[in-house]
Order: C-alpha cells, then sequence, then structure tokens
C-alpha cells in the first residue's frame, strides 16, 4: 500500500485569499490553486522540503503556467517536479470523462499498485461543479484521495464507479523510492512485459507530445493548421493548441487528414 502524502488544503486560511492570478483576472489560491496545491502535496512527500500551496502557485505564475479566467495550464506538472528531480507525465491526451470503461482508468491504477502517485483532473460531479486537480495515493475498494478543497468523506474515500465516471485527465508522479517499490524484483512473464512496454512507450510519446519541430516543416505544418487537416490539443504554457507534431500519426490524424483532403476535391 502506497503511503499518504502530505495533505495540504488551497483554502487553508494562511493563503487562500492571496492573490493566483495573472493580468485581466481577480483569482486567489482558494479559488483556483488545485494544481499547484496538488503538486505541493507530492513535492513536499518526496523531498521533505517545505513546498506549500502558496509556494507552488508562486512558480507557477513565475512560469506562466496560469490559464487567465481558468486554472493551471496542464502542461504545469512536468516541470513544476522536474524543478525538484521528480518524473512526472500526462498519462494519456484521451479524455476519459464519462468513459468508465476506459483502459486509461486500468492504467492509471496499475501505476498505484507500482508504487506511483496520481493527480487527476475531475470534472462535474461529486468532485467539482467544473474542473478540479485531485490526488489519488491507492484504491482498495475506495479510490484514496487527498482533495486540495475538501475533507469530506466521499471525496477522500471515492467510489471507485463515481471517481471513473467523473475523471478526465491523469498525471504520474514517480514515487517508487518512497513507497519502497524500487528494490523489487519480479519474474517475467508475458503479461508483465507487456505492461512494462506500454509504460515505457507512453512515456516516450509523452517525451514527443509539444509544438518542438524542424524548421524544414514550417510551411507544411502551417498548411495543415490553416486548413483545418489537424487540430490542435489542450494549449501549452504559451496558450498555443498542443498539435503533438512529434508524435506519432494516430489514425484520428489520419482520417481527418484524408476527409480533408476529400473535401478540397469534392469528394465528400
Amino acid at each position: 500500500m502506497n503511503k499518504r502524502p502530505v495533505s495540504y488544503l488551497q483554502t487553508d486560511k494562511r493563503w487562500k485569499d492571496k492573490p493566483y492570478q495573472v493580468k485581466g483576472e481577480t483569482a486567489t489560491i482558494g479559488g483556483s490553486g488545485c494544481g499547484p496545491s496538488c503538486a505541493a502535496m507530492l513535492i513536499e512527500t518526496l523531498t521533505g522540503q517545505t513546498f506549500t500551496p502558496e509556494d507552488a502557485c508562486k512558480w507557477s505564475l513565475d512560469h506562466g503556467y496560469k490559464a487567465l479566467n481558468a486554472g493551471t495550464y496542464y502542461g504545469y506538472f512536468a516541470p513544476q517536479f522536474a524543478a525538484f528531480g521528480i518524473k512526472c507525465w500526462q498519462l494519456s491526451w484521451t479524455n476519459t470523462y464519462h468513459k468508465p470503461r476506459s483502459k486509461v482508468h486500468d492504467q492509471a491504477l496499475e501505476y498505484l499498485k507500482q508504487g506511483y502517485y496520481l493527480i487527476a483532473l475531475m470534472k462535474k460531479g461529486n468532485w467539482t461543479g467544473g474542473g478540479h486537480f485531485i490526488v489519488v495515493w491507492w484504491a482498495d475498494g475506495k479510490i484514496r484521495i487527498n482533495d486540495p478543497a475538501s475533507t469530506k468523506d466521499k471525496r477522500l474515500n471515492g467510489d471507485v464507479e463515481t471517481f471513473r465516471n467523473e475523471c478526465a485527465y491523469y498525471w504520474v508522479v514517480d514515487a517508487r523510492a518512497h513507497n519502497g517499490m524500487t528494490d523489487k524484483e519480479e519474474d517475467m512473464d508475458q503479461e508483465k512485459f507487456n505492461k512494462m512496454f506500454a509504460t515505457a512507450m507512453q512515456q516516450y510519446r509523452q517525451e514527443l507530445r509539444d509544438n518542438d519541430c524542424g524548421d524544414w516543416s514550417q510551411k507544411a505544418r502551417q498548411f495543415a493548421v490553416d486548413n483545418e487537416i489537424f487540430a490542435g490539443g489542450d494549449p501549452g504554457p504559451d496558450g498555443q493548441p498542443n498539435y503533438m507534431w512529434e508524435d506519432l500519426l494516430t489514425r484520428e490524424q489520419a482520417a481527418q487528414l484524408l476527409y480533408a483532403f476529400a473535401q478540397r476535391f469534392g469528394l465528400a
């Protein structure tokens, strides 16, 4: 069983009314600081250094990860944890909200068994009326949670089916050493190899998913965007859609490409 992480509330009176805002808004840590608060819990847990939601929100603001009239950009977590030497990545770009049977949920919970922690983005339901980040640290008939905005039992020990139905995205945080999992050696079989390979491929693809690309493809990329052949994903720190140029070509992208081609020549 994973160790319970440090718990912080974004609504703590020490910082809830302090600003977490960019020009043009009046947001506070208490109202919009759930993402950095989750990061603060796990960073302090894994490093032993005091790192509060106020500290994390300041880091987010200093590095441009606060979204105007919204919360924190999805791109915040990996560099925030990297600043402390901790590996973190977004598990999947597939939105699993109201998709409780998605295999992404199974993969996320498998990471918990391996000693990782999760940060989950919840959508409208038990945990939030809009969007809300929480820390997930174990699952054993219930989903064990550190919620930066609540101490209610139903939000800290969540019903599994409700959780799977309302969770949209996951970020994986490497806490294996902290949870005593790195020294365990297990016999290798095909199932374990498949899980390890899937994990490695997911991490590899995550490293590719950004807007970094070569100058040689600039005209082609601009053409694809202008003609709506490729659609961008969640915005990066600069607010621009993430086109994941270096990621593998997916069937969705291939279908979109063919459809745009067919439309251009009157075939669809």
